[in-house]
């Protein structure tokens, strides 16, 4: 396929950086660090590892303590470091092995505390997509579940997230959209009929099944406009959702 240009969504990237801060779990210094170990993919980088460490955020913290949390948002900031463009099996053993020597030198310098690693480990490594139905570790399972691309609260989230992992695929992204998303969601369904697995998951993002429905229902012409506007720009979330309000309605 052509070389396609995926400009870095850095606005939207600090809008996350901020509703993590927010939480007060980590602090700037920790999400430098995270942030020297993804490289400028299109899909797996720095901004995807921001979206899938905010769902944690939502866990219901009257089922989860404080130190499940923070380390399940440790595990997502970390779980695709040093991802390459093209996906390779090892890809989680690599991330895990930056993980385990970035929070050790973070918790000598007193930056993280209150973790349990094995959390950490296992949710890393079982993150590998082809391993998911052979595991019962429910924090593993949660991270599992907010990784997976189609798992986004609504079909704007969705798009904006999901369409550069076309170019990691190394397709055209008509193929993408006709037929590699498909495909995937019949993979999904075979797996699980809700797609999402973990009653912890479904409810921080109750929408999964909807969500595949609208995309579905989207013509090909459009995804593509939607596609070219957000390829080359450097724009926000709330920009896209506009943008896709005018070309779905127009």
């Amino acid at each position: 396929m052509n070389e396609i240009i995926w400009v870095r969504k850095s606005r939207q990237e600090k809008i996350l950086e901020d509703l993590i801060l927010s939480s007060k779990m980590v602090d700037e210094d920790i999400l430098f660090e995270v942030k020297k170990y993804y490289q400028n993919n299109s899909f797996h980088n720095y901004l995807h590892a921001l979206k899938t460490a905010s769902y944690v955020l939502y866990l219901n913290p009257d089922k989860f303590n404080l130190m499940e949390i923070k380390s399940l948002l440790l595990a997502a900031l970390y779980h695709d470091a040093r991802h390459k463009w093209k996906v390779h099996k090892l890809d989680e053993f690599i991330s895990l092995d930056i993980a385990l020597e970035s929070i050790d030198k973070l918790t000598k310098e007193n930056k993280i505390f209150w973790i349990d690693s094995s959390i950490i480990r296992g949710a890393i490594i079982w993150t590998v997509f082809i391993s998911r139905w052979k595991n019962s570790n429910k924090y593993w399972i949660i991270l599992w579940d907010f990784d997976i691309w189609v798992l986004w609260e609504d079909i704007v989230n969705f798009l904006y997230y999901s369409f550069p992992l076309a170019l990691e695929f190394w397709q055209s992204i008509e193929t993408f959209l006709t037929e590699t998303q498909r495909w995937y969601f019949k993979y999904l369904m075979s797996i699980n009929r809700d797609i999402i697995i973990s009653p912890e998951a479904r409810g921080v993002l109750p929408n999964s099944y909807q969500v595949i429905t609208e995309f579905c229902r989207i013509s090909l012409e459009k995804k593509l406009e939607m596609f070219d506007y957000l390829k080359n720009k450097d724009i926000t979330l709330e920009e896209f959702r506009d943008f896709f309000s005018k070309t779905i309605l127009s």
